[in-house]
């Protein structure tokens, strides 16, 4: 993902410019292909059109696919002949469409797009390489000016027996130089326009470089044909659009399903190999193009699903062809910088407007033009990089990718990704045969011990090296088989380790088998096959296991974070209770290393207490902290305990500051109708006399920077934290001028000042040659004020 912020997007307007020039261009290279691809099926004409336009809009707007352009594609052209032809009629055909479309709305509901999970890297960036070669081989023809195989299927043997070599021999009988002249020149312009000098200029990086090519390649045939009309290319030679002449004409352009035929078990037949084919294409395309994605973002695969589902059954109700993802014209829009799913929708609104608005226009692009648009997108498909990247990543990796290609170029696209994923399916299976354990042997006091780590999935094939190394371990050894980080662990595998644990304790080796689950870690004392021995050292070794996995999800999230939890700076000291069992982490959402941190039983700040002391005064010298927080929780046991006045030796002397806390405020506490009231009312209390406690000390008081104190309360069952706004200036500004006095001989005088006692507590003080100050505590509202 882009660490910038709108980059996580699937549109975003601030690539406006650059999704509208990828639309365009793959609107151009569209608009052939949907007429060829028809073309081959047998069908109308203008139902490539429709499937197209349907493709862009609807799909488009539906799909979350940042990248991903949807139409007719080459693949599906087999399915749709066999299709025709046992069902007899086209209209039939656009009902199994529509049918087709609802099975992959089930399918997205029941969320199938889990599949394009269980296919590798190294055969998905094989099929784009394979894709990317026969682009680049199937645009030969084009470019000699051989332009009747108009359909560019995904295959050099195409599927009525035709071949790539023929083809070849029959364009070179058919040599056309005005159609050489404009595909080379094409090249030189789509080739320059990647060099810095047009890329820095502003206006020319501005122009995209495929609309130029266009232009050129209309103009060049224009210029060609005042030399001589034999010079200028025309037929097949040239984009051939349906130019209807009336409002009419193009209505009838567009014909509903024969719904008639919904009792016909052929049709529900044909839809199934439909949304079959269409679905597992799909998926894939969104596989590759999340690849190519620059943003490198992630196609919700069931939401694909769902979205493709919707276009197959509007194309089929409005008179289209079945469409899926399309990797060709995704790959040209990427190129010519589409960036969001905005491409999309201007790809399906360009084939909308150019149908209604300028079809004769569009008949006027050579198919030369468009050969060398498709040759530079085979060739970043099927870099040389590429094919070195995946030789230098070792067999594993360039096995499956170089079968994939093989596999696809000679025979199709899914039968070659099937291969392909064969391949890759073995290497996967002997990995996880090899490394399925690793062992660590190391000795404890004198005492031998082997560690054995399972592997992330262990399958009935690791059974026999796992028991021969269990059987070769000796005497008096303590073994530990971690099984925490296996995502699967075979029954055989299971049942094999629990019979060595019987026959280990007759050669006085010690089992412990971590297993990953919180069932299996509860209920590890209760089983009879294991000891309460055991039972705590599993317990005990699975505070390891689970800091390994802290460690990896933490990396996995951020690989500098410890090196970045090293460098904090706290600005924050929080004075909390032991009992409380969220970390100040999780409950202010900071990272570790922000805040400093200090607990003891009922977050009490007592003068005497040294450890509390050492703390405050590192957190306010060295640390310069800014923020003092005191935060009791509900629920507290500390302050629960000292309201009911219990002996537990030296907690009940600590927790006899909580009991003044209460003695002072008894007459609110005393007010409130239920004991959980005064239960968590004296919490709050507390937390405010500790506060108070806090700003008296001679480190705050001494402090060079401005401290801020505040009170806290959290709430543990509903994990909301409280500010009891404690404001220490305010409280003794205001005790200071109405209950601070000193005695003297002529009786109680007022004093001003600064007051550094809490106005809940008695104070006497002596000065030299003063007599004793004395700080009378605020008293209810119906109290008498009286006076010492």
């Amino acid at each position: 993902m882009s660490t910038v912020a709108g980059s996580s997007k699937t549109w975003d307007f601030s690539y406006f410019k650059s999704d509208f020039q990828g639309g365009l261009v793959s609107f151009l290279v569209a608009v052939p292909l949907c007429l060829g691809i028809a073309l081959a099926s047998g069908a109308p004409l203008f139902s490539g059109i429709i499937a197209g336009i349907v493709g862009g809009l609807v799909v488009g707007a539906l799909s979350r696919s940042a990248v991903s352009i949807s139409g007719p594609e080459a693949g599906l052209i087999l399915v749709v002949v066999s299709s025709l032809e046992a069902l007899g009629s086209f209209k039939t055909l656009q009902l199994a469409i529509c049918v087709a479309g609802l099975m992959q709305l089930v399918m997205g509901v029941a969320k199938a797009g889990i599949i394009s999970n269980f296919f590798p890297s190294s055969v998905i960036k094989g099929m784009l390489a394979a894709i990317g070669i026969i682009l680049i081989l199937k645009q030969l023809p084009h470019v000699l000016g051989y332009d009747a195989d108009a359909v560019e299927s995904l295959a050099l043997f195409s599927w009525n027996g035709g071949n790539l070599e023929g083809l070849l021999e029959h364009a070179l009988r058919e040599f056309n130089a005005t159609a050489l002249v404009i595909a080379l020149v094409s090249l030189a312009i789509l080739i320059a326009w990647e060099q810095p000098f047009f890329k820095r200029n502003k206006v020319l990086s501005a122009v995209p470089a495929a609309l130029i090519v266009i232009i050129v390649g209309i103009t060049i045939n224009t210029l060609a044909g005042l030399l001589s009309p034999a010079y200028m290319l025309g037929g097949t030679h040239l984009v051939r659009l349906p130019v209807p002449t009336s409002a009419d004409e193009f209505i009838g352009l567009f014909t509903l399903p024969d719904f008639s035929q919904l009792a016909n078990v052929k049709v529900y037949s044909a839809a199934f190999s439909i949304a079959l084919v269409a679905s597992l294409e799909a998926l894939l395309a969104v596989e590759a193009t999340d690849e190519l994605d620059p943003l490198k973002r992630k196609t919700p695969t069931n939401r694909e699903l769902k979205a493709q589902g919707v276009g197959n059954l509007v194309s089929g109700l409005l008179g289209g062809l079945p469409l899926t993802s399309v990797i060709v014209r995704s790959s040209v829009s990427i190129n010519a910088g589409g960036r969001t799913k905005l491409a999309a929708l201007m790809h399906g609104s360009f084939l909308l407007l150019s149908v209604i608005l300028f079809p004769r226009l569009l008949n006027l692009i050579p198919w030369a033009a468009l050969a060398g648009i498709l040759l530079v997108t085979g060739y970043k498909l099927a870099r040389i990089s590429i094919f070195r990247q995946h030789f230098q990543a070792g067999l594993t990796e360039f096995l499956p990718f170089i079968v994939t290609i093989g596999a696809i170029l000679l025979t199709d696209l899914l039968i070659g990704i099937g291969i392909g994923a064969a391949v890759g399916f073995f290497f996967v299976l002997r990995e996880t045969y090899k490394n399925a354990h690793f062992f660590q042997s190391y000795s404890v006091e004198g005492q031998e011990h082997l560690r054995i780590s399972l592997g992330e999935h262990v399958s009935f094939l690791n059974k026999a090296s796992i028991m021969t190394v269990l059987k070769d371990i000796p005497v008096n050894t303590t073994v530990e088989i971690d099984g925490t980080n296996s995502a699967f662990i075979d029954r055989d595998v299971l049942g094999a380790i629990e019979n060595f644990r019987e026959t280990a304790r007759q050669r006085n080796i010690r089992l412990i088998f971590l297993r990953k689950g919180d069932d299996y870690a509860q209920n590890l004392a209760g089983q009879p096959h294991v000891s309460g021995k055991e039972a705590d050292f599993e317990a005990y070794y699975k505070l390891f296991e689970n800091n390994r996995n802290w460690v990896a999800e933490k990396l996995r999230r951020n690989p500098r974070f410890f090196e970045a939890t090293a460098q904090q700076t706290p600005k924050f000291l929080f004075i909390g209770c032991s009992d409380n069992h969220v970390s100040v982490s999780e409950m202010t959402g900071t990272a570790p290393g922000e805040v400093f941190v200090h607990r003891n039983v009922a977050n009490l700040v007592v003068s005497t207490d040294l450890n509390l002391a050492s703390v405050l005064q590192y957190a306010v010298q060295e640390l310069q902290i800014q923020h003092i927080i005191v935060c009791g929780h509900y629920g507290c046991r500390g302050v629960k305990a000292a309201m009911q006045n219990e002996d537990e030796g030296a907690v009940s002397s600590w927790l006899s500051t909580v009991r003044e806390v209460m003695q002072q405020h008894q007459h609110e506490l005393g007010a409130l109708e239920t004991e959980e009231e005064r239960y968590r009312r004296l919490v709050e209390l507390n937390v405010i006399e500790q506060v108070y406690n806090l700003h008296q000390t001679a480190t705050v008081q001494q402090a060079e920077t401005p401290l801020h104190l505040h009170g806290w309360v959290y709430d543990i069952h509903g994990g909301v934290i409280r500010d009891l706004e404690v404001d220490v200036r305010r409280d003794f500004a205001e005790y200071d001028t109405i209950f601070r006095y000193q005695v003297a001989p002529e009786g109680l005088r007022r004093l001003a000042g600064t007051l550094h006692q809490p106005p809940s507590i008695y104070s006497v003080s002596t000065g030299a040659g003063r007599g004793p100050i004395i700080a009378i505590p605020p008293f209810d509202a119906d109290a008498a004020l009286g006076v010492p």
